[in-house]
């Protein structure tokens, strides 16, 4: 029996056309009657056709359903239903056999169609193989079916169509291993992903769906150094993308199954305790120290833990950390290392602010220069009205218990530009803060370092830096 995954439950919609029936009023009998008299004579016609047609007038035949044009066969097979994600697996098989009987019936045709036909049967077989390999179903024929379209592909010299199969393949090959994890299993996926031609791994989208397959195998699976194995071998092929956004899939896959525990740790904390919080960051730059990363991506998530320690007790840590992290970047790639460099210059910037006055000269949206230090501690939000996370953030302070207005103060900041609109909106908005205009935000997030989002600063009552730390992950 197929084992279903997903959490969701579905229910379907039952429709029911109930018929009342009423009694005619006298002055409308004569209009029925006569409306009745045309049915009859309309119904007697259609037999008599329908029996000269068939040879026999005592038994009416059948009526089959009407054919589809070609037209309305390509339309059908070229769209899957919106909520085609979101249905049961059985139901989505279901979905993909009837689209593609109609896709083999116009492959087949020779038609206008046939060569368009064929594209979106690669597709819908391979997400069949895909579903039947995470769902445990024998996939054996839907794997010859796509080799047969890949050979037809390969005798008319259609390479991209040739490259779609093998992608195709190495995709529901990566989802088999979920399931299967014998040698043999793992030698058939491997094979499927040297087979791929890295020039035609251009489209982002779909590297995405190869990645976030690979990533969800290394997470749940038992055997860590089979598919940490298994993840270089895609993470090469997407690295020699020619398309910049792939290869840098590509230089994060490689991270992964390194650094796999630190993406984790970044949505929520780390061991609470002191004790633990030391050891968490000397395996964190062990690992650093043994094998430097390779994705700026996975830099920005190492400053990340690295910034949660940007308190008075923690800072001369943080500082020895970060100097570690700069020296590993020096031997990252140079793509890599450029857009590095600019995020561990301002963590340096951050880490020099802890225990410094800062300056709060400047003004509010409306105008009004800021006063301060006024004898109440402050805390500086740097956030974007566009910016989900920052507004969830401002809502939460807003909310919490330990906000006062009459005890501290709440300076709101963006560190880019703002129309005055947005200003506007904002300061109608949150009242009980202070929303600072554009120069004096932009001046604050400068002289600070910010580069994360929503981003909190906290000020003692003579404006001298006690903390620093992103506010939400």
């Amino acid at each position: 029996m197929p084992k279903h995954r997903k959490s969701r439950s579905f229910q379907k919609r039952l429709a029911q056309t109930v018929f009342e029936s009423t009694g005619l009023q006298l002055k409308t009998v004569l209009k029925t009657v006569a409306i009745m008299l045309i049915a009859a004579v309309g119904i007697g016609w259609t037999l008599l056709s329908t029996s000269e047609q068939n040879g026999t007038g005592s038994e009416p035949a059948a009526l089959g359903p009407k054919e589809l044009t070609n037209e309305q066969k390509f339309r059908d097979v070229s769209m899957l239903p919106g909520d085609f994600p979101e249905r049961l697996p059985v139901e989505q098989i279901s979905i993909l056999n009837s689209k593609i009987e109609y896709g083999e019936q116009l492959a087949n045709s020779g038609g206008s169609y046939a060569d368009q036909a064929n594209d979106l049967l690669l597709s819908l077989y391979g997400t069949r193989c895909s579903l039947e390999e995470t769902e445990g179903l024998d996939s054996d024929k839907t794997y010859r079916r796509l080799a047969e379209l890949r050979q037809t592909a390969v005798a008319a010299g259609n390479e991209r169509r040739v490259a779609k199969a093998d992608f195709l393949r190495a995709r529901a090959a990566t989802n088999r291993l979920k399931q299967r994890t014998e040698r043999a299993d793992f030698r058939f996926a491997a094979d499927a992903i040297l087979n791929l031609d890295s020039k035609y791994l251009v489209k982002t989208a779909e590297a995405q769906q190869l990645f976030i397959d690979a990533v969800s195998l290394h997470s749940d699976s038992s055997d860590k150094d089979s598919t940490g194995i298994f993840l270089s071998l895609i993470a090469d092929k997407l690295v020699a993308s020619p398309e910049i956004a792939v290869s840098s899939l590509g230089l994060n896959l490689k991270d992964y199954p390194r650094y796999f525990r630190y993406y984790k740790a970044v949505a929520k904390q780390p061991d609470s305790t002191r004790e633990s919080r030391v050891q968490f960051y000397d395996e964190l730059f062990a690992a650093i120290d043994e094998a430097p990363p390779q994705s700026p991506n996975t830099y920005r998530i190492i400053i990340k833990l690295v910034d949660r320690l940007l308190n008075t007790s923690d800072a001369q840590n943080a500082s020895r950390l970060t100097k570690r992290l700069s020296k590993a970047a020096s031997m990252a790639g140079p793509n890599t290392k450029a857009q590095v460099d600019q995020s561990i210059e301002n963590i340096e910037t951050r880490i020099a602010m802890l225990g410094e006055t800062l300056d709060l000269s400047g003004s509010t949206f409306d105008e009004k220069p800021l006063r301060m230090p006024n004898g109440k501690p402050t805390i500086i939000v740097f956030w974007r009205p566009s910016h989900e996370k920052s507004k969830k953030h401002i809502v939460l302070l807003a909310e919490s218990e330990w906000f006062d207005p009459w005890e501290s103060n709440v300076l709101v900041a963006c560190p880019s530009r703002l129309s005055e609109k947005q200003l506007k909106n904002a300061g109608t908005l949150l009242v009980e803060f202070k929303v600072l205009d554009n120069e004096t935000s932009i001046r604050l997030a400068t002289d600070i370092g910010i580069d994360l989002l929503p981003y909190q600063v906290s000020l003692d009552k003579d404006n001298k830096v006690i903390r620093l730390g992103a506010a939400t992950d």
